[in-house]
């Protein structure tokens, strides 16, 4: 069965393929072992936005105590994944090189902004990661028990 996903993204006046499939996600998974750091940047974020934790004292310098710095090292580092994420889906159609991927995707970045091209790759992954199948009609395995509740 192949899974994928294919779309057509426009930047700079020239037409650029997307292409994503299992392997794809797998291989970017790997490189930027993009779950486990998904999850760290989630508690961190989450331990950021809890004001009652931070503790103010007399004589506390606001800017000193502030979480601006770890929040915008979060977003370059998100950044850094869709970059490499968006590898993957031209290498397939354009094998274009890494550094050639990043300026294209800060140009891209400028056309649509970062939250269109996030939301393009949530697109993607989750398009890949349809199964097919699941709009077939299957059979009932009857040598599967039912569940007990």
């Amino acid at each position: 069965m192949k899974e994928f996903s294919k779309e057509i993204i426009n930047i700079g006046g020239v037409d650029y393929t997307l292409f994503l499939n299992r392997k794809g996600i797998v291989a970017w998974e790997s490189i930027t072992k993009a779950l486990q750091k998904r999850n760290e940047l989630e508690e961190k974020l989450k331990s950021l936005n809890n004001d009652d934790k931070v503790e103010i004292k007399d004589g506390d310098n606001p800017f000193e105590i502030s979480f601006a710095d770890d929040l915008l090292e979060a977003e370059e580092e998100t950044k850094t994944y869709y970059k490499k994420l968006f590898w993957v889906m031209l290498y397939e159609e354009h094998k274009l090189n890494y550094s050639d991927v990043e300026k294209l995707f800060e140009e891209a970045e400028k056309e649509y902004g970062f939250d269109q091209l996030s939301a393009l790759a949530t697109q993607m992954i989750e398009d890949a990661n349809i199964n097919q199948n699941e709009s077939n009609e299957l059979k009932k395995l009857a040598a599967l028990k039912p569940k007990k509740k």
